[in-house]
Parts: structure tokens; sequence; C-alpha cells
């Protein structure tokens, strides 16, 4: 019987490791970019997988413009998605490297992605922060975030501002380390992004 009790004290114990380790994660991360520590970053990020998971929502975001329905509105929508993607590529290769990725998280703007045309102001988005000031704020955080099965999670941040104005942050197990793979970007700032680069969203469609 005490055995009985020690195996389920210990895997009751590995199990709340478990949850708790995406979060340690995503918070040695953000320890990271606030240093500028490329290496950790580079080795705590998907690369690939970040440049689709923005492809996909800055096509989205394109094909809702009105060059967007202009140049692409006649093809079918699975054809206008991969269009769409092959015409914001060169806006998302800036994005997918550690720097572009700091800048993004420290401020809310990514640097790489050219300057704010005509000195305007850039979208009112809040810079990822990962730091918990109470006990409260870390529960809502674990409660707020989204599985996907035992190898990963997505997490609001930040976790008090309404949903279109999150980044909202996938991170997924890959061996015995959680990786970012994913950045659901704040709807402002993917409407800016398409707005301040028109010169990477232009492809000739035949």
């Amino acid at each position: 019987m005490i055995w009985t009790l020690r195996i389920t004290f210990l895997l009751f114990i590995a199990w709340i490791v478990f949850l708790v380790s995406p979060f340690v994660a995503l918070y040695d991360l953000s320890r990271a970019v606030e240093a500028k520590d490329v290496d950790t970053i580079t080795e705590r990020v998907n690369f690939r997988a970040l440049r689709i998971s923005l492809s996909r929502q800055i096509a989205s975001e394109f094909l809702k413009t009105r060059d967007g329905k202009e140049e692409l509105g006649g093809l079918d929508p699975r054809a206008a998605a991969n269009a769409g993607a092959v015409m914001v590529n060169p806006l998302v290769e800036q994005l997918v490297t550690p720097q572009a990725l700091i800048d993004l998280l420290e401020d809310g703007w990514p640097q790489a992605a050219g300057n704010r045309r005509g000195g305007a102001a850039a979208p009112a988005v809040s810079p990822v922060s990962f730091d918990i000031g109470s006990l409260g704020q870390a529960l809502k955080l674990f409660f707020t975030s989204e599985g996907q099965g035992f190898r990963s999670v997505t997490v609001p941040i930040p976790v008090d501002e309404p949903r279109d104005k999150q980044f909202r942050l996938t991170l997924r197990l890959s061996g015995m380390t959680w990786r970012l793979t994913g950045v659901e970007l704040p709807q402002a700032l993917r409407q800016e992004l398409i707005r301040r680069a028109p010169k990477a969203t232009t492809l000739n469609i035949p």
C-alpha cells in the first residue's frame, strides 16, 4: 500500500512538472529575447514551422485587402490561398530570423519588416512579457492556454488583453525540448504589415 501511494505521488509530481514545462520554456525564451541571446533563441525556435504559421496568417490578411481581392479574386479559395502565400513570402522571410523575432516580441513591431512609413505611429500592440506578477496571474495564464494533445500548447500573451490584441504563442514538444512553432499576430499588426510592405506582396499571377 505504501509503495502504491509513493508511486502515485511520484506520477502526480511528474505530471505537474510536465504541465508546467512549456511555461518554463516560454519563460526561458522570454529571457533570451531580453538578453538578445541569438543562440538560445535559435535552439528554442522551429523557424520552419514559424515561417508556415506567419505565411498563412499574412496571406489570409492580404486576401482581405482590396489588392488581394483584385489580383486573386478570380481563383478558387485553395489556389488563392496558395498564391497569396507566395506573394507575401518576401515579407515573411524578413520575419523569420532570430533578430526579427527579438524585435517582434520585445516591442511589438518587427523592425526588419521596414520603417514606419510617413513617420506614422506603430499599431497599438503590447510587447510580449512573461513576467508573472502574482499567483492569480500565473493561474489565469495556465487556464487560458490551449493544449492540442500532450505535445502542443498555445499561450495567449498578454493574458488580460482581448484576443485580437494578443500574441498567441504555440510551443510543441520536440524530443525533450519545447520549441516555439507558431506566433499568431494581433490583428492590427497583421494589417499594418500588409499596408507597410506593398512591394513585398506584388507578383504577377497568370
